[in-house]
């Protein structure tokens, strides 16, 4: 993907957006939920995202690797539509590098507990609307 001025300004605004929608594909259609957004990592086509290891999303996505990302900032407003390829990573230094205290909330043993992983959504395609402009990043 290019790294062009709407590239930077997609990172900008996503980082500001707390929680997006991760859809997934599982046995009948489209699985939709929300996800923590890190917004204290520099975006650079890569989405991070903490999930049980035995969880649905995880099952799904070693089974299809095909994710969609929706982002919304109603105080712009801003949309921001990711879609790209994921990948569960069980690399526990990597865990710690993107490890944010707020996250025991959810997975309260912490980055090196076996059913804690990382999911990687890689982008190959954007779409943005809104206060960012209308454009397709490819």
């Amino acid at each position: 993907m290019k790294k062009t001025k709407e590239f930077s300004d997609v990172a900008k605004a996503m980082a500001q957006i707390d929680f997006c929608m991760m859809q997934t594909v599982g046995e009948h259609g489209v699985n939709t939920r929300p996800m923590s957004n890190n917004g204290e990592v520099q975006y650079d086509g890569d989405n991070w995202f903490f999930a049980r290891t035995s969880s649905t999303k995880v099952t799904e996505i070693l089974r299809d690797d095909r994710v969609q990302l929706t982002f919304a900032d109603h105080s712009g407003p801003s949309f921001i539509c990711v879609w790209g390829s994921g990948t569960i990573v069980d690399d526990v230094d990597l865990k710690k590098k993107y490890w944010q205290k707020s996250l025991e909330q959810w997975f309260e043993n912490g980055p090196e507990d076996p059913d804690v992983s990382l999911i990687n959504v890689s982008a190959e395609r954007i779409q943005t609307w809104g206060r960012i402009g209308d454009a397709v990043l490819e």
